[in-house]
């Protein structure tokens, strides 16, 4: 190993100007450097995008499946949703149906687009400020990082990840911007913000104290106060509220009798830590469960992170140099708003939903960001005016986000590869605890509502309680022409394959395997395809009287290479209860071409 190559390459981290950001005299070591540590960050952008693409399945999602039309989604337009005024998702959602016929492309893609402004404001917060460029790649790193899964498998959550990269931009406008102008705009986006998720109308409340700690003139705060009551008032008038479930129906826990008892108090306690510290204990830990142990240590490292948040912010306060800087003052409202997040959520869901759940990646964006946040607050804030104080935390900041960049490609590996069957069809949880599924029973839950199968096992990774009615809610979507069934060829279950479909192309060979049978009388059916990839894509099952009966899918790849590229000749699908039986024919078909390829048969024995 060479090594005055390693030492050139620490040399020239540690001699970086962290805080001038002028790098026109830096060496060829330096930018090296430099644009590696960007070179990380585009990296992790990019698993990030092949996450939401592999996993994509094209159907509701969790909460969306009482927003199916535009009369559902603009008809309640003022209403509560799961206890949250949401009016600008609602627009987000409307669009999507109408631009994409609601699939969820718009609001998946809507989800990525929000985080990649959201990096693109904090690498121009940093530059403006003079924090160097660890500390922006490291921001985009972190924004960008797949811990929350959740949040980009399901388009219902880009009210998640849109609530905070909009009181982020709020808090940005009255830092940044100057005069009237800023304060107006701050107001505008966080009134914005409030009627994106509950805990937005924390946005408006933290304007008139951000507004202080700048320095600003007694009218602007004044303003900014009138302006963060008005959010709050008219977000409680609309606010109807709605009785949470999430925890008695989804857990199986108990109502809580008293939210004012030392348990219930202590459970909020711990609820609010394991919040806080669930990203950096997937990483300490790397696990997919919490054990009793595990779960302390988790709410020690989160109350850490709250003391050091807490530490820096006190130490700016009592420093009006320090405090009316627009970095500090805006990452101390960041810090305010993530916490405070954490801390009603904490109330809300601490008593009767277990601790556990607290590390549901549908947290994480919040999560990630409150550790973002305190890392470049420790960068504003140096210990003391020395440049050790500047070089080591960016050191640290420099590993902190490699260690970050490094879990991306094993996250994603973990979310669409399967070695082999689906985790929730062979009864293994898989990496169910990121919230999101595993994508083979995101590809089980799809087949099965193309063919109107009741796979309860695998239509739980979509929606909350799946029953017998749910079969009615598929024949809408069919009927509507909606996701999944807006192409012709996803909408053929009960009828005969189209007019001038050849049938007797010979393109490609496969098998069947053993059909499994499920408990509404459909069946879980399987195999290998070797042929065009465009036939790999579409998989449909022919009854003994001409009728489509089910749907199947590519199975995600048995191995990373597999799984990106999306080559595996393995398929997976369903066959409807009530129009398979005796046998079916199994077909790869073109839609485009009008070709079909008939490569197997299927012998489905009754229930």
């Amino acid at each position: 190993m060479d090594y005055a190559v390693l030492y050139k390459f620490g040399w020239a981290v540690m001699q970086v100007s962290l805080f001038k950001g002028r790098f026109h005299k830096e060496s060829n070591w330096l930018s090296l450097v430099r644009l590696a540590w960007f070179g990380v960050g585009a990296f992790t952008g990019l698993l990030l995008i092949l996450l939401v693409v592999r996993t994509y399945i094209g159907v509701p999602h969790w909460d969306s499946w009482g927003l199916l039309t535009n009369q559902q989604v603009l008809g309640g337009f003022f209403d509560s949703l799961n206890g949250h005024v949401s009016m600008a998702p609602r627009l987000i959602y409307a669009a999507d149906i109408w631009l994409a016929s609601g699939s969820s492309a718009l609001s998946m893609g809507m989800t990525v687009l929000l985080l990649v402004a959201d990096a693109w404001l904090l690498v121009w917060v940093c530059r403006k400020s003079g924090l160097s460029w660890v500390y922006q790649g490291f921001a985009v790193i972190m924004l960008l990082w797949a811990y929350p899964v959740a949040n980009f498998m399901s388009a219902f959550n880009v009210q998640i990840v849109g609530v905070f990269v909009l009181a982020t931009f709020a808090f940005a406008a009255m830092a940044f911007a100057k005069g009237s102008k800023g304060l107006w705009l701050s107001i505008a986006i966080a009134a914005t913000a409030g009627f994106t998720m509950a805990n937005g109308i924390l946005a408006g409340f933290l304007l008139a104290p951000l507004a202080f700690i700048l320095g600003r003139p007694g009218k602007a705060i004044a303003t900014a106060a009138i302006g963060g009551a008005a959010i709050i008032g008219v977000y409680l008038l609309l606010a109807t509220g709605s009785e949470d479930v999430l925890c008695t129906d989804v857990y199986d826990t108990q109502k809580a009798q008293s939210y004012l008892s030392l348990q219930s108090i202590g459970s909020m306690l711990g609820y609010l830590g394991v919040y806080l510290g669930a990203p950096i204990a997937r990483i300490v830990f790397r696990t997919a469960s919490f054990t009793d142990a595990t779960l302390i240590v988790t709410g020690v490292l989160g109350y850490t992170g709250l003391l050091v948040g807490a530490f820096l912010s006190l130490r700016a306060l009592f420093d009006p140099q320090q405090r009316q800087r627009p970095i500090v003052g805006f990452l101390m409202a960041l810090l305010a708003f993530l916490v405070g997040t954490a801390a009603v959520t904490a109330y809300g869901r601490g008593v009767e939903c277990p601790v556990y759940s607290a590390a549901t990646s549908r947290y994480g964006t919040s999560a990630d960001m409150f550790w973002m946040t305190i890392v470049l607050l420790v960068g504003a804030l140096p210990l003391v005016d020395r440049p050790w104080a500047r070089q080591i935390p960016a050191i640290g900041t420099l590993l902190f986000g490699l260690v970050i960049a490094a879990s991306q490609p094993f996250i994603v590996k973990a979310m669409i590869v399967s070695p082999g069957l689906s985790p929730v069809a062979t009864g293994k949880s898989g990496e169910q605890f990121l919230g999101g599924g595993h994508q083979a029973d995101r590809v089980g839950a799809r087949t099965a509502i193309l063919s109107s199968t009741l796979d309860i096992a695998a239509l739980r990774v979509i929606m909350l309680e799946p029953d017998a009615t749910t079969l009615n809610t598929f024949d809408f979507l069919r009927r509507s022409r909606l996701a999944p069934f807006h192409p012709e060829w996803a909408a053929l279950l009960g009828k005969p394959m189209p007019a001038g479909f050849n049938l007797r192309d010979r393109s490609c060979s496969g098998a069947v395997g053993l059909p499994v049978a499920l408990p509404d009388g459909g069946w879980r059916i399987g195999g290998m395809l070797r042929g065009t990839a465009s036939q790999f894509d579409h998989i449909v099952a022919v009854n003994s009287a001409g009728l489509v009966a089910g749907y199947a899918m590519r199975s995600p790849g048995r191995s990373f290479g597999e799984a990106a590229m999306n080559t595996n000749p393995g398929w997976q699908g369903h066959v409807n209860g009530r129009l398979g039986g005796g046998s079916v024919a199994v077909y790869a078909f073109d839609p485009d071409e009008k070709t079909a390829c008939r490569f197997g048969q299927a012998g489905l024995p009754s229930v």
